[in-house]
């Protein structure tokens, strides 16, 4: 077997072919001179290559005793998000009211809200609280809202619209604003407070000016859009527990509450349905409601109804009290109430039906 150390096996074979020519020429004194030559040769390529090992392990330890790898380091903590300005926070509650109104998301604006918020239409006088239309708490508001819906509008935005801040107060002021792409002027109000870390409405105020000149022309009161119904939660009204239709039923000859008086409907002509309904009036003004309830009936098709009732004395509810009473009438068989207004004292709260028992605040 050859030596493992390279270089040695590398001379012994040199050496061994050496000795063989030289024996051949009988020199043996040379042979063992060569020989000994060689091996001194081999051991000091021996020493010098272990010596250069030797060096570069020592360089490399003292390159890692200089430069030692670094630990490793925890990652990055997430920087947080920036908070958003309250003058834009401001704005996005603003905003979000003008998406609520178009979206008729009562959800959403209720969440806008604070628990005491007023909304207030001056009617153009600001300076004369007098003909002022005041809706207090959710409860009013909503009822605003909801007769604010039926007029159908599709696309609100407001004009130059400003933000002012001071501490935990806000207003957002705008000049104007335009509904399905018709301007009407108008200085309108929004009053914030920062509660609990979130701003919200608490009061809006609007009809500060009967006309405001934006353009070239100025518009005037002509020009605005139809208020809707007035109603500052004076009066309540609800659907009890009551709410059918029997059919067949005879024709009341041109007056339900007669033909039920007297019991005279005309038989012959069965094409008509009887309509009962339960209304609960709770009365939140400081005068009574007159016992005969001045409410009226509309059909789906649009047809007014005389609204007949079953009235006793004391049916009108006293200030603070509430009073049932179940009314009737006459309708075609392909229709149906659609639409329940009390009117008084120039409020008016409505109610819509969907002709299957279901009911809401118009």
């Amino acid at each position: 077997m050859l030596s493992s150390n390279p270089f040695l096996a590398v001379a012994i074979l040199f050496l061994t072919a050496t000795g063989a020519v030289c024996g051949g020429l009988g020199q043996s004194a040379d042979v063992e001179s060569t020989i000994a030559a060689g091996v001194a040769a081999t051991r000091q390529a021996e020493l010098s290559l272990q010596a250069t090992i030797e060096a570069a392990v020592a360089a490399t330890q003292t390159a890692v005793d200089q430069f030692p790898p670094e630990p490793n380091s925890p990652p990055t903590p997430a920087q947080p998000a920036t908070p958003v300005p309250d003058p834009e926070q401001v704005r996005a509650v603003i905003l979000d009211e003008i998406n609520g109104v178009i979206g008729r998301d009562l959800a959403l604006l209720e969440s806008l809200y604070a628990p005491n918020a007023v909304v207030i239409d001056h009617k153009g006088t600001p300076d004369d609280p007098a003909d002022d239309t005041i809706w207090r708490g959710w409860i009013n508001i909503e009822r605003r809202y909801s007769a604010f819906f039926s007029a159908g509008y599709s696309a609100l935005s407001l004009v130059e619209l400003s933000i002012q801040l001071n501490g935990d107060q806000a207003t957002g002021t705008h000049q104007g604003i335009v509904l399905d792409g018709t301007l009407y002027p108008d200085r309108g109000i929004y009053t914030l407070e920062k509660i609990n870390g979130k701003w919200l409405i608490t009061q809006l105020e609007y009809g500060n000016e009967a006309s405001f000149p934006i353009f070239s022309t100025e518009l005037t009161d002509s020009a605005l859009p139809d208020q809707p119904p007035r109603d500052d939660g004076l009066y309540v009204l609800e659907v009890g527990s009551q709410h059918k239709y029997e059919e067949p039923w005879g024709w009341d000859r041109g007056d339900p509450c007669e033909a039920w008086a007297t019991g005279n409907f005309d038989d012959t002509k069965p094409n008509y349905r009887g309509f009962n309904v339960e209304l609960l009036l709770t009365n939140n003004s400081d005068t009574k409601v007159p016992d005969a309830w001045p409410i009226t009936f509309t059909t789906a098709a649009g047809k007014p109804l005389k609204a007949c009732y079953y009235g006793y004395e004391d049916s009108g509810p006293r200030p603070g009290g509430t009073r049932s009473v179940t009314f009737f009438t006459v309708v075609d068989k392909d229709d149906y109430v659609e639409k329940i207004t009390f009117s008084l004292n120039d409020q008016t709260t409505q109610l819509c039906l969907d002709g299957k028992g279901g009911w809401r605040r118009c």
